[in-house]
């Protein structure tokens, strides 16, 4: 009777640590593996006001980053890509997010609803400015943020900013609320 009794107990505490584990609030869901994010921003920091920084991180945590200057000037492409020159660059640099840090990443994209923000938050009053391309799970969505105070884009701006290597500061700046 006792070995039963003592088998039970393990395996009802085997099935609370299982349940327990499985509801932390500190862990978050992984990237799809098809995730792509793209994230054009201001720069903060050392800069001048004129800076970007254009970063890159893929569904295995690789990333890339490019600083370059506007000339105060944002250029689209047709398919309303943020584009700039090969000349404009004054800094570059490759990271790697640990698996936290990305999951941290997608969290907060899918915590604010991404891909059911208006794709166009454009207004000229206003410095808040973040261009965003996500794909994850088959889809691609685009905002396009220049003047408007989106509390959804800033969340995603200052968690990027978070996880960027140390030397990389973005300014989301401030928006016309409307």
């Amino acid at each position: 009777m006792s070995k039963g009794i003592n088998k039970l107990l393990f395996i009802l505490l085997s099935l609370g640590i299982v349940l327990l584990s499985g509801c932390s609030p500190n862990e978050f869901n992984a990237a799809p593996s098809d995730f792509l994010f793209i994230m054009d921003v201001k720069s903060a920091g050392e800069f001048e006001n004129c800076v970007n920084v254009n970063i890159k991180i893929e569904a295995n945590g690789k990333g890339r980053y490019e600083i370059y200057d506007t000339g105060c000037a944002i250029e689209f492409d047709t398919n309303h890509m943020v584009t700039y020159k090969r000349n404009q660059v004054i800094a570059k640099g490759k990271f790697t997010l640990s698996n936290t840090e990305l999951e941290r990443l997608w969290h907060t994209i899918d915590e604010n609803n991404f891909f059911n923000l208006s794709d166009d938050y454009r207004r000229v009053i206003g410095s808040s400015y973040a261009f965003i391309v996500i794909e994850a799970d088959g889809e691609q969505h685009t905002v396009d943020n220049i003047g408007v105070e989106v509390p959804e884009v800033r969340a995603i701006v200052e968690t990027t900013d978070s996880i960027m290597p140390e030397a990389i500061h973005l300014d989301y700046g401030q928006g016309f609320v409307p």
